[in-house]
């Protein structure tokens, strides 16, 4: 599902213009975007917490050459999951 599905299917369940949900799924997205560049967790009740997790340097193998690299020490962002939506992948159902 991309940005835009995501839109649409939000100004549908939701009865709003197609450029209102456009602009509310934007927003969502600026806003966790930057509250995770700032090093805060996110948390969306039901789905999930975002936050952001320090690599450390490591040695690596390129796939290709074989030959040995180093991936520099970088940061990225962990999801984990929340229970009510292990549970509905787990038994198939969506609420």
């Amino acid at each position: 599902m991309t940005k835009n599905d995501l839109a649409r299917e939000v100004s549908v369940s939701e009865k709003l213009h197609l450029s209102t949900a456009v602009k509310a799924v934007d927003g969502i997205i600026r806003v966790i975007k930057e509250a995770l560049a700032k090093g805060e967790e996110v948390t969306l009740r039901g789905f999930g917490t975002l936050s952001v997790v320090q690599r450390e340097e490591r040695n690596a193998v390129h796939f290709k050459t074989k030959e040995p690299i180093v991936v520099p020490a970088h940061r990225t962002v962990r999801i984990r999951i929340s229970k009510e939506l292990k549970e509905q992948l787990n038994n198939g159902t969506v609420d």
